[in-house]
């Protein structure tokens, strides 16, 4: 990736060999998040299906690519930018933080874009699994929405169907939360966009879309927003292109003292979670392809 070729990835489970029922599924859990994904190996392999491993393992590995396809409008923009500056999808953690000479030499974390943290389990019968979150910022546990400083050290206590993967704070993310049968049959589906605040209660991501099967974007059939929240608003505004997009039918702060939205003057629906500090705002009546803003308070 950092070498200026996005599209790699391995091929899960190894070309060579029979991968053991662990194996096979901690490497799906890992290779979801590589930019390129694909279950292969040699014609002299044993048949490794998913559901030839057992009930379990079966679940698991479907629930690591149902997480998958859900990020896919996160995983397209990264593409598309890659495409215009050849920054990498998949990313050392060094990468983005340079300062930090502690994480030069971490091979066992990597960052999906900016936002994503990936903390794979990698060892045979672990049951404690540690994970570094480097700088000085938040970070949010992609499944709990649960809240963490920056450590060297996070320890969480794991199963064969953890998948560690944290959002850094000060990012917004979008996703797509219905589940379909293809990617083809997703593109008419709402979007919901993950809004993780940093220390100031900012955060900013981007959200890139075209028809997926032309070349038409070349001549401007795309759109390229870039979302921000800042002074307690939240805000859509146009890059590029005005390709018709789907509509937004939820927004989720994560580390949010704010407890009401509105847009235009009129109140929209949340819930707030005191807890755990999340404000999610539903069916808010905005789409990607228009410019917004809704107030915070």
């Amino acid at each position: 990736n950092v070498a200026g070729y996005p599209f790699v990835g391995a091929d899960v489970g190894g070309f060579f060999g029979n991968p053991s029922v662990e194996l096979l599924t901690r490497w799906y859990q890992a290779a979801i998040f590589q930019p390129f994904l694909r279950g292969h190996a040699h014609i002299d392999t044993k048949r490794r299906e998913p559901w030839l491993f057992g009930e379990e393992a079966t679940a698991n590995i479907r629930e690591a690519l149902v997480l998958r396809y859900q990020l896919l409008p996160y995983l397209y923009t990264l593409f598309y930018e890659a495409s215009v500056d050849n920054s990498p999808v998949m990313r050392p953690l060094w990468y983005e933080f340079p300062e930090d000479s502690a994480q030069h030499s971490n091979q066992k974390e990597f960052l999906v874009g900016p936002a994503l943290l990936s903390s794979p389990v990698l060892e045979s019968g672990e049951s404690t699994h540690y994970t570094t979150l480097p700088g000085k910022e938040v970070w949010y546990n992609y499944h709990t929405l649960t809240q963490h400083e920056a450590t060297s050290s996070l320890s969480t206590i794991v199963k064969m169907s953890t998948m560690p993967l944290f959002i850094r704070g000060g990012s917004i993310v979008p996703i797509k939360k219905r589940l379909r049968r293809s990617s083809e049959l997703m593109a008419g589906d709402p979007y919901t966009l993950i809004v993780a605040t940093n220390s100031k209660g900012e955060a900013v991501g981007r959200a890139y879309n075209d028809d997926t099967k032309t070349f038409n974007y070349q001549k401007g059939d795309m759109m390229y927003r870039e979302i921000k929240l800042s002074n307690n608003q939240l805000t859509n505004r146009v890059i590029s292109g005005s390709y018709a997009s789907p509509e937004v039918e939820r927004i989720v702060l994560l580390g949010s003292g704010k407890h009401t939205a509105t847009l235009n003057g009129k109140p929209l629906t949340v819930s707030y979670d005191k807890s755990k500090r999340v404000l999610t705002i539903k069916k808010p009546g905005v789409t990607l392809s228009s410019e917004w803003t809704i107030l915070l308070e």
